[in-house]
């Protein structure tokens, strides 16, 4: 009986523990998400990072990073993924709450859509 409770209560902390870090992990990401669609972005790459899906970068007028899920697309950007063409010294335009953000490359412009907060669901 002993044997059984341990196992029931090793169960429920597991759990438990698993629930609190997705939502911890969510409500990091909902304060990521809002800082970057808020931002207005105007600037020179001259950091450039890929965590799983996301590509985060940094600006020449700004320390903050901002990261984001890029869309590729055949009309918008040739397909291209944002962090495999993305270099430093590349530009970055994005105005605040827009839905778009404009890589600009010396061999021309690239566009990325981008996950929102209700992509998520």
């Amino acid at each position: 009986m002993k044997k059984k409770l341990r196992i029931i209560v090793g169960v429920v902390v597991i759990l438990t523990v698993l629930y609190a870090s997705t939502l911890l992990q969510t409500k990091k990401a909902d304060r990521e998400f809002d800082i970057f669609n808020s931002a207005q972005l105007s600037g020179r790459i001259i950091k450039i990072d890929r965590y799983s899906r996301a590509s985060n970068f940094i600006l020449d007028n700004n320390p903050e990073e901002f990261g984001f899920y890029p869309y590729t697309d055949k009309n918008l950007n040739n397909g291209e993924i944002f962090s495999r063409i993305a270099k430093v010294g590349d530009s970055v335009y994005k105005p605040a709450f827009s839905d778009t953000l404009a890589l600009i490359r010396a061999e021309g412009t690239y566009l990325y859509t981008f996950q929102k907060k209700s992509d998520w669901l």
